[in-house]
């Protein structure tokens, strides 16, 4: 049999993240656009691409939501989100404990009304993965097991345990071990890899700082250039409009940062070693880029 969770107010507030972060990104841009270059413009243009990413997150995990499923037959429970299956043997279910006679703790991971994912602690029981869209702690349902605890979240608990029992007494139709099953797993095991994430923040952090540096300079830089830039350039900047192309510097930092990203991924779903190349290609780029910055805004000074 297929659960679904109560999923209309965590939808919903998703819909109102996802436009929240999605208003800031555009008011951030349009405060940005057509100003003369400074720490302000800098700031705003960082501001409205981290907002855009935080609105595509928020869209990626509302999406999850309408996914959040449970399903039951005689072999186990599976608890299914956003491309991540959790399978619980029924015959390890040792316990199904309703909210209200435990504490409903605050979820590390993504909470919002309606909607919890992640972990918590709990006296008395101890870890527990949320996947549940409770409001209230009657909402929640605790399956304890012999390996693992979990929270949903099912329009009717007493009938769920019904079916749990019903099932446990027919017994298994063939062996299932608790596991997690997980959809291009090399990708979300990026996520988790530290030393990957880490190589990506360097890059991240690198290009922030190369923009910021030409913000702070910018406005003090004078009129005319007396130097080509980049060497050998047959058009030295010598006019007007000639330091604006020092913007194209950082722009240039901020696509090898998102084409990094890119192939980050997809090379991580090849081999891992080969993303870490990639992300230190990225690292010495950014790093290149802002010594190019640096020498271009001393020979300027």
């Amino acid at each position: 049999m297929h659960y679904q969770p109560p999923r209309t107010l965590g939808l919903m507030m998703g819909g109102v993240l996802v436009a929240w972060a999605l208003a800031v990104a555009a008011l951030l841009a349009v405060f940005a656009q057509g100003r003369n270059t400074d720490v302000a413009t800098v700031g705003a243009w960082i501001g409205a691409g981290g907002a855009a990413t935080l609105a595509a997150l928020f869209a990626y995990w509302t999406m999850a939501l309408a996914s959040l499923r449970y399903t039951v037959d005689r072999n186990g429970l599976v608890i299914a989100w956003a491309g991540i299956r959790q399978v619980v043997p029924l015959q390890a279910i040792e316990r199904l404990v309703p909210g209200t006679s435990l504490e409903v703790p605050r979820v590390r991971g993504i909470s919002w009304f309606g909607y919890h994912i992640g972990s918590a602690e709990i006296r008395r029981i101890g870890s527990v993965l949320f996947y549940s869209t409770h409001q209230a702690p009657e909402q929640v349902l605790y399956v304890m097991t012999s390996e693992r605890n979990y929270a949903i979240s099912v329009p009717d608990p007493a009938a769920f345990a019904r079916e749990i029992q019903v099932r446990q007494d027919l017994g298994p139709t063939a062996e299932v071990v608790h596991h997690v099953e997980r959809t291009l797993p090399t990708l979300q095991g990026f996520w988790r890899d530290g030393r990957a994430l880490g190589l990506l923040g360097a890059c991240a952090a690198l290009c922030v700082v190369n923009a910021i540096a030409l913000g702070l300079r910018y406005g003090s830089l004078p009129e005319l250039l007396p130097f080509a830039f980049p060497p050998g350039d047959p058009q030295p900047l010598a006019d007007a409009a000639a330091r604006t192309r020092l913007i194209d510097i950082p722009r240039a930092a901020a696509a090898a940062l998102g084409i990094d990203v890119v192939l980050a991924l997809a090379f991580a779903l090849w081999d891992r070693v080969a993303s870490y190349t990639v992300l230190l290609a990225g690292v010495g780029v950014q790093v290149a880029l802002l010594a190019a910055l640096g020498v271009a805004l001393a020979r300027a000074a």
